[in-house]
């Protein structure tokens, strides 16, 4: 017994030690809006037609800053959202009060900020909350832009990290997880893990640096077991619509993306939806945004165009 107290006590101040040295990569936070009850983060840049951005598991509004907003918001205003408990992002209300709470976030978000009706970019898992969105709430955007999404529900309970966030949002066995498992050794998996979705290109080190260092956090980890107990239920719930979307939709994605096969996904929902592009990167994974930013980049232009034709 006194052992096995020594070998948790040890974890225990790893832990410790890997939250304290990743605090310090943490980029502070730019500006916050209230949505849902709580306090929403997010970065803006530039001016004239919006584009909001809304990342993925395990993510936060990073995936956009450090890859294509720079570039776009020479020509659009960009606003990337950190998701609730992603990032700096509060959690607020409990997700289990509403399937697909975080589209009504979005939106309730974008409208304080003076936004209407803009041009939103989701990437992985977001794909789920855009198209609840398109389905839901059609008149609050005028196109969306899914890189990689996961936009069906088929297949999701094979995935073997779902039993693992399962057992992380459970109060008392995932909190025993993530201090003496998840964060002493989240550093080794996640860089492996990163290595696998960037591939095959390299993972910029900003990004790498950066990326852990959000994710990995109690708050962050407890956050994304909810979202994904609720991707499938949300899916499951507006899939049966894609055949009655008309908002314009431009769908990216990587040819080898490990992490999200577009057979299932992607291409399906192309088939699926009549006013839609297909637009594949060759030699990409799941992160395309970084490994092909001036084609994610002209795709998101090409949605504004075809928003602008829709109106006419």
């Amino acid at each position: 017994m006194i052992g096995l107290a020594a070998i948790i006590l040890i974890l225990l101040m790893i832990s410790w030690s890997v939250l304290s040295i990743n605090k310090r990569a943490i980029p502070p936070p730019y500006h916050f809006v209230e949505s849902n009850g709580a306090m929403l983060h997010y970065f803006e840049k530039g001016s004239g037609h919006p584009v909001v951005f809304v990342h993925g598991s395990n993510g936060s509004l990073q995936d956009f800053k450090l890859s294509i907003m720079d570039r776009l918001s020479n020509d659009f205003r960009t606003i990337a959202f950190d998701r609730p408990g992603h990032g700096h992002s509060e959690r607020g209300r409990s997700i289990e009060e509403g399937r697909s709470i975080h589209g009504a976030i979005m939106i309730e978000a974008w409208r304080k900020l003076g936004i209407e009706r803009p041009v939103i970019v989701g990437h992985s898992s977001a794909g789920a909350v855009l198209m609840d969105i398109a389905v839901r709430h059609p008149e609050e955007v005028a196109a969306i832009v899914l890189i990689s999404g996961v936009v069906h529900s088929g297949g999701m309970e094979k995935v073997p990290v779902m039993g693992l966030y399962r057992s992380i949002s459970r109060k008392y066995i995932g909190t025993a997880l993530m201090w003496t498992i998840l964060i002493p050794l989240g550093g080794l998996v996640g860089r492996s893990l990163l290595k696998f979705t960037f591939a095959p290109d390299p993972v910029p080190k900003d990004y790498r640096k950066i990326g852990l260092a959000l994710a990995l956090r109690p708050k962050c980890l407890r956050a994304e077991a909810e979202d994904l107990a609720c991707l499938g239920p949300t899916l499951e719930g507006v899939e049966g619509g894609y055949g009655k979307v008309k908002v314009p939709l431009v769908i990216v994605y990587g040819e080898k993306d490990g992490n999200v096969p577009p057979e299932g996904q992607s291409i399906k929902l192309s088939k699926e939806v009549s006013d839609s592009v297909l637009i594949p990167m060759p030699d990409t994974g799941h992160m395309a945004m970084f490994t092909k930013p001036y084609e994610v980049i002209e795709a998101i232009k090409q949605a504004v165009q075809m928003s602008i034709g829709s109106e006419k």
